[in-house]
């Protein structure tokens, strides 16, 4: 039985070094989860994440929180910045989400140093683990590693299209 899906804006925060171009999040084949997020500038000077305030739309996600549910994140990053490198394609996968209640804001991917990912949707519950405005404690379950994507990158450098 399909689950009932909802969709809401996407955001992103980078606490990275690293410019992000663009990201992609994508639950299992045949449940229509997943869209996509803005492109997002490195860390700031003073240590605060950069991004928040652009958003596109829409990312879907289940009505109800499915505490089984795991995702794909993608991101195409460029960490030489050089003006000349394209960047390269990290992947997430098993990226869970936590717990939202019914009334959803938005879904948030928030990039960590050493290639990490987490994945919120922001329910007002400001202390339930879904507040963008505070970063993820290090040992946050919620966290996931990610790693380069071999597949992604190969089609990328030949110049086709990674969906």
């Amino acid at each position: 039985m399909p689950v009932e899906l909802e969709s809401g804006g996407t955001k992103a925060l980078n606490y990275t070094p690293w410019y992000i171009h663009t990201f992609e999040i994508s639950g299992p084949p045949g449940t229509r989860i997943g869209g996509g997020g803005p492109n997002v500038m490195p860390v700031g000077d003073d240590g605060r994440p950069s991004g928040g305030g652009k958003e596109t739309c829409c990312t879907s996600f289940p009505v109800d929180w499915q505490p089984d549910l795991k995702l794909t994140v993608r991101w195409l990053v460029d960490k030489k910045q050089d003006g000349k490198t394209p960047g390269y394609w990290y992947k997430a996968e098993n990226v869970r989400i936590a717990q939202y209640g019914r009334e959803t804001y938005a879904v948030w991917a928030i990039f960590l140093p050493g290639d990490r990912v987490r994945v919120m949707v922001t329910d007002g519950n400001h202390d339930g683990g879904n507040n963008p405005n505070n970063r993820p404690a290090d040992n946050d379950p919620y966290i996931a590693q990610g790693v380069l994507d071999a597949e992604w990158n190969e089609q990328y450098r030949r110049g086709g299209n990674t969906q």
